[in-house]
C-alpha cells in the first residue's frame, strides 16, 4: 500500500523533507516501502530544487549527496523522524484490514 501525500504537503519542500526522512527509514531500516520509487524519486527533486530555501530542523543530517544519489540509506534518523515512521505504517496495517473486512 502506498500512502497518500497531501496536495499541501507536495507543494512544501520543508514537508518533502519530512516525507524524504520518514520514507528513508521506513525503506531502508524497517523494511517496508510506504510510497513507490517515482514517489520517492519526485521528493528527492523537489528537496534538491529547494535545497537553498528549506528551513527543516533536520536538514542538517542530510548531505546534498544524499539527494544527488537519490537514497538515504546512511541517514542518522531522530526520533520523531522513527516514530512518524511506525505511525504511517500502522496506519496502512489498519486501512488493510479494514479493507479486508469489508470485501
Amino acid at each position: 500500500m502506498v500512502i497518500k501525500i497531501s496536495k499541501e504537503n507536495w507543494t512544501n519542500p520543508n514537508s518533502m523533507l519530512s516525507w524524504y526522512f520518514i520514507a528513508s527509514y521506513a525503506y531502508y531500516i524497517i523494511g517496508r516501502p510506504i510510497m513507490s520509487d517515482q514517489e520517492f524519486d519526485r521528493i528527492v527533486q523537489i528537496v534538491k530544487e529547494n535545497w537553498d530555501t528549506i528551513e527543516h530542523p533536520h536538514k542538517k543530517l542530510v548531505k546534498y549527496s544524499h539527494l544527488e544519489a537519490g537514497t538515504g540509506y546512511d541517514l542518522n534518523f531522530p526520533t520523531i523522524v522513527r516514530h512518524n515512521a511506525y505511525l504511517v505504517l500502522r496506519s496502512q496495517d489498519e486501512n488493510k484490514g479494514i479493507a479486508k473486512k469489508n470485501s
